[in-house]
Order: structure tokens, then sequence, then C-alpha cells
């Protein structure tokens, strides 16, 4: 199996993107730490990977927290694998100049912060072990209105993701992005129907493959981007977006 006898973490693993991943990894032989805040919803995926055979531990952990995210890290044997799935407080439907400064520096405070200290703490074990892979999400494309602070944020975490890039290359400790366009079919069911079709129609008819990349694409590229076949790919983006962004 492709990550057979690797130690991954996935932060924000109870959601439905971080839980997705944390499966695939699991099934490509991967032992999964699988962190958030919600133990009893952590709960819930480890046993899904228990029941088909793999291996997962749940920690209750505040990513935003530096003392959790530090004293996690620590408590592991290894970590090979490091990946932030984490949610964020958006203020979409306005336009910038309409936000308070608070409203602005949120979502821009909050990604950076829980990137740096996660990736701070998985690149320390790293270092050690002289191998790695930090993997971020989101990315970075084409400019749109009305997002809030959404896309300051992912590049923020974009900036960071190319300087521990180069800072973490000699240590051979890989850091890339899955860049994506949105996975509708993570939207939450407490979403109104008719909202959850428009975003999932308006998200398909950006790309070139008229789909949107879903919850099992993204858990297969993360398998890909952690393994040994992508040992070549570090500080870039990794484009799942289905032809929505191309570069």
């Amino acid at each position: 199996m492709m990550l057979e006898n690797k130690s991954a973490v996935v932060y924000g693993a109870a959601g439905p993107i971080g839980g997705a991943v944390a499966k695939a990894f699991a099934a490509a032989g991967a032992s999964v730490h699988l962190a958030g805040r919600t133990a009893e919803r952590l709960e819930r995926v480890a046993d899904e990977i228990r029941a088909n055979d793999g291996k997962a531990e749940i920690a209750v952990v505040d990513a935003l927290d530096e003392a959790s995210v530090d004293e996690h890290a620590a408590s592991l044997d290894r970590i090979d694998i490091s990946f932030n799935l984490i949610g964020h407080r958006q203020y979409f439907g306005k336009p910038l100049i309409d936000l308070s400064l608070a409203e602005v520096e949120e979502p821009v405070r909050n990604m950076l912060r829980t990137y740096y200290l996660t990736s701070r703490a998985a690149a320390r074990r790293m270092i050690e072990q002289g191998s790695g892979v930090i993997l971020t999400f989101g990315g970075y494309g084409d400019p749109a209105p009305n997002l809030g602070a959404f896309q300051a944020g992912f590049g923020a975490v974009e900036a960071l993701r190319r300087t521990l890039a180069a800072e973490l290359g000699p240590h051979g400790i890989r850091v890339l992005t899955l860049q994506t366009n949105g996975i509708p079919e993570s939207n939450p069911d407490t979403y109104p129907e008719d909202f959850r079709r428009e975003v999932a129609e308006h998200t398909a008819a950006q790309t070139m493959l008229n789909r949107a990349a879903t919850l099992s694409d993204v858990g297969a590229a993360a398998v890909f981007a952690a393994s040994d076949l992508a040992r070549s790919i570090t500080g870039t983006a990794l484009n799942i977006t289905a032809g929505a962004v191309v570069n």
C-alpha cells in the first residue's frame, strides 16, 4: 500500500474533507491520528476507519492553540504526514470595503496561525527523521468578488507554504498544497438545499470537465501527494480544480 508504515496527522479530521482524507490515508496503509476539537465526532470517523481494518487514534487538539498543537505532536512516535483541513468562518456576500477591520483580520489571522502552528510542530519532528510531507489545502486561484478575506487568507498560507518548502527541502521534507475550486459535496446539510444545488452547479460550470472535484478525488490526490510516488513534488500546488484554474 502507498502509505504503509507511515504515520499521518489530520487536523480537522471530523469535517467532511478531513474525514475523507483520513479514511483515504488509512485505506492506503497509514496509521492516522485524527485531531480536532470534538472527541465524539472524531470517534465516529475513527470507528469507520477501524471497521475497514484501518488504524486510527483520536486526540482533542485546538489547532489555534500553540501548546495544544505542540504537546500533541510531541506525544507521537513520529510524524510522516501532516495535513491541516480545518475550516474557517468567513464573511461572504459583502465587498471588502464594507467589512470591518476585525472581519477582514479574523480569517487571515486564524488561517495563518493554525497552518503555521501545525506545520511547525510537524517540521520539528520531521527534521529529526530527515523526511516528511506537510500538506496545505485550498490554494489560491483567480480573484472573485464578495468573498471577504477568504482569498487573502489563502494567499497568506500559500506564501507560508513556499517559504517552508524552501527552508525544509534540505531536510528531506516536502511542502505542497492541494488546490481546489471548492468541494460542493462538503457543504453541510444545514445549508438550504437550493443554495447547495446552486453552489454545485456554479462550481461545475467553472471547470473544463463540467464537474467539481469530489471528496473521493481529494482523498486520492492526498494519498498520492503524501506518497513516495510524489517524492520530487514540493513547493507547488497540486491542481485538482477539474480545470477551473489553469496553470
